[in-house]
């Protein structure tokens, strides 16, 4: 039953952390926690250990915070991330199933149907777990969920407008990795998926610049944090 509660309390937490909800530098405390999911503070305990060993959180004095990285911290992430990325592409280009390029194909489509930027960025997050799961090799999609989670944290994406100029570039380069890994060309997946690496990288390096930034400018900055 332990095991069970700290298991939902975990995927809550992270689903909070990976949405920004803690950005603010709340900390995460046990007894709170406790309170809040109406179980001991055993498995809130055991959850938030699980978060820090993804290396999300870290113990402080009033309770868990979220890790701030350094800079160089944050490249080694995305570096990290694009090459078991483009590692479980590769594998995609010669083990997708029917099924694993139908799939694909569908949310490519749904990611290109809907003007909402929030839901855009869901079904992009549908289509790298479908990546993911195509390559049909455990370890580097749970790899790749730990490193994903943690660029979220360090890095998220803010979405500006939406619209073709801001998604218009990943839907060229979720078609050019969905079309190698189609006609079996693992070389060009790979090298597609490197590239779509590279965009998002820059793209969410950029906007944290900006946030921080913004802090540095705020009256009760506290932008030192994220060094």
């Amino acid at each position: 039953m332990t095991a069970n509660a700290r298991d939902t309390i975990y995927r809550t937490l992270l689903e909070r952390l990976t949405h920004g909800d803690y950005r603010d530098g709340s900390p995460l405390i046990p007894q709170a926690l406790s309170e809040e999911f109406e179980v001991s503070r055993t498995p809130v305990r055991e959850a938030l250990a699980l978060l820090e060993q993804d290396g999300l959180l870290v113990s402080g004095k009033r309770g868990f915070e979220i890790r701030r990285r350094s800079d160089e911290e944050i490249l080694e992430i995305f570096e990290t991330r694009a090459i078991l990325e483009s590692s479980a592409v590769y594998a995609a280009a010669t083990r997708a199933t029917p099924i694993d390029l139908a799939r694909l194909q569908d949310l490519h489509d749904r990611s290109q149907a809907t003007t909402d930027p929030a839901e855009v960025r869901r079904i992009f997050n549908h289509f790298h777990d479908a990546l993911r799961n195509a390559a049909h090799n455990r370890t580097i999609t749970a790899l790749l969920r730990t490193i994903e989670a943690q660029v979220k944290v360090s890095a998220p994406w803010t979405t500006t407008g939406g619209g073709p100029r801001e998604f218009g570039p990943s839907y060229a380069e979720h078609a050019a990795i969905l079309d190698a890994i189609r006609t079996g060309d693992a070389a060009a997946a790979r090298t597609a998926s490197l590239t779509h690496s590279a965009h998002d990288r820059d793209t969410r390096v950029s906007q944290l610049i900006v946030r921080m930034a913004a802090d540095l400018t705020a009256p009760d900055s506290t932008a030192a944090g994220w060094r």
